[in-house]
């Protein structure tokens, strides 16, 4: 789709209505309002619609709380940020979708446009509580939350003349879903949505000029702010407040009066959707079929073309084999005539025996010439019936060519299955190719650590081993020392047993010399 940049289900209305004079330098610093401002789309759109006798209602305003602090305040609200660009009433609404954009491209837009919602702080929703009641004047309000009221009436402005086309839109597609049948009316309904993609475009730049307006706005009214800006404030609020009544009051009219919900236009439009689709399908294949049509008309012909010429040829040659019996006959019928002629002359002058003999020469010639043209018609019988029997076969061949056609289109047919078939199956092999490079990209993570953690109990085990074999040696050498001591204790309990009594002092100090060296 082209309308990237419009959120979904807004489309502005240059398509029912002259568009708006949209200045491009910024307005002029004198208190007076500006000459161009009555031609506002707002009031395009209830020209066209008393032009039209159409009404329209505004969605439900969504209920918002409010606290004890901004209670006794207006219902407008100074621009955030961080809040949604659109309230749910329409972000509700689905996107208008053409036949040469898929659903995926419209969720793509669908996620484009929620990442860039939070861009600017300009365009935000008018939210508004139905028990609110305002009880102070608009003039009454600080300059800040001027401001803001006047970029919120702007922003207003500007999503009731996207409304008013939106709905004008699915009018139109409901009456282009009307027509069923495919083959008569299908260009009539891709010149209609020729013709909506043009005028989305333009609904495009007119958008991109509001939002340049309402920038220029914002930018002139952060700095200053008229006198006169008050008392139109004043007018406006209470203009705003009349449309609101008069809103409520079409709505519950329509209500009343038609039917169709928001869920049955919206079961148009997927209809619709779904008509434009089998449409393109259904002149896909007859346009395959015509291809087809015309390649087998063309083989006729040539086959055609063929045998008439053959026909042609034989005719031709027939005509000339006419051509000369009929002069073979005029001389024979003139031979006759001469030979007549000349008994005439002859026939004091000629004797019978002469004449005999002529006649039998030319009734010898006559007869010849009888059994020429004799021949001469048997072979060219034989010639018309050999041509028959030609021209039969060629009606066989053209049979068996026909057949033959019909099987490699079945076979043409079964090989196109089975090419799908086949690359349905590469898609579910490529897919588990897939797969199995990534377990197999998993399980070389694992063994790597492992192999790791591995590498790490070794070395571990080999500091262990290190350590046990430090420890054995120490335990083999206090065993030595122990061996030792036990050897020199048993030698000197062996010498105060030998010598009790004469060292007597040498047994008193022998104990402690025990102990300082255990």
């Amino acid at each position: 789709c082209d309308n990237k940049h419009i959120a979904p289900g807004l489309i502005p209305a240059a398509s029912i209505a002259p568009k708006p004079a949209v200045p491009r330098t910024p307005p002029p610093h004198s208190p007076n309002p500006s000459p161009e401002r009555p031609r506002s789309a707002l009031a395009a759109a209830i020209l066209s619609s008393s032009l039209t006798g159409q009404t329209w209602a505004l969605p439900p305003a969504r209920p918002r709380s409010y606290s004890e602090t901004d209670r006794s305040g207006s219902f407008v609200s100074e621009p955030n940020p961080n809040r949604d660009r659109w309230s749910e009433d329409l972000a509700s609404r689905p996107c208008l979708s053409s036949p040469d954009c898929s659903e995926d491209e419209l969720e793509d837009q669908e996620e484009d446009m929620e990442n860039g919602d939070a861009g600017d702080h300009v365009y935000q929703t008018l939210d508004r509580g139905d028990t609110c009641s305002i009880k102070e004047h608009v003039y009454a309000l600080p300059l800040k939350a001027k401001v803001g009221f006047f970029r919120k009436i702007l922003f207003f402005i500007i999503v009731l003349t996207s409304m008013f086309a939106l709905i004008l839109i699915e009018k139109m597609l409901s009456k282009i879903k009307l027509d069923t049948h495919p083959t008569i009316n299908n260009y009539c309904i891709q010149a209609e949505l020729q013709n909506l993609r043009q005028h989305a475009q333009a609904l495009v730049d007119e958008n991109d000029a509001l939002k340049l307006t309402v920038h220029r706005l914002n930018v002139e009214l952060s700095f200053r702010i008229s006198d006169a800006l008050s008392e139109e404030l004043k007018t406006l609020h209470v203009h705003i407040e009349e449309m609101v009544k008069e809103n409520k009051r079409l709505h519950d009219e329509i209500a009343k009066v038609s039917g169709v919900s928001q869920k049955d236009c919206h079961q148009l439009q997927k209809q619709a959707i779904l008509v434009l689709k089998e449409n393109q399908v259904l002149t896909d294949q007859l346009e395959a079929q015509h291809v087809r049509a015309k390649a087998n008309q063309s083989k006729h012909h040539s086959e055609v073309s063929k045998v008439s010429k053959q026909l042609l040829l034989l005719e031709a040659e027939n005509q000339h084999l006419q051509e000369d019996l009929e002069a073979r006959r005029r001389e024979v019928h003139k031979y006759m005539r001469d030979v007549q002629a000349l008994q005439a002359r002859l026939k004091d002058a000629v004797t019978w025996d002469e004449h005999c003999d002529i006649t039998g020469k030319l009734k010898g010639q006559l007869e010849q010439q009888e059994k020429r043209s004799k021949s001469e018609l048997d072979q060219l019988l034989l010639r018309a019936s050999s041509l028959q029997e030609e021209n039969r076969s060629l009606a066989l061949d053209k049979l068996n060519l026909t057949a033959d056609l019909k099987r490699m289109e079945a076979k043409l047919e079964l090989s196109r299955q089975a090419n799908r078939k086949a690359e349905r199956k590469m898609s579910v092999l490529k897919l588990q190719r897939n797969e199995c490079v990534l377990k197999e990209e998993n399980i070389r993570h694992y063994l790597g650590a492992v192999i790791s953690v591995a590498e790490h109990i070794s070395q571990e085990r080999d500091q262990l081993l290190n350590m046990a074999s430090v420890l054995q040696r120490e335990k083999q050498g206090f065993l030595s020392r122990i061996l030792q001591g036990t050897v020199r204790f048993g030698k000197l309990q062996e010498e105060i047993k030998v010598s009790p009594l004469t060292q007597p002092g040498l047994s008193q100090n022998q104990p402690l010399q025990i102990m300082h060296f255990i």
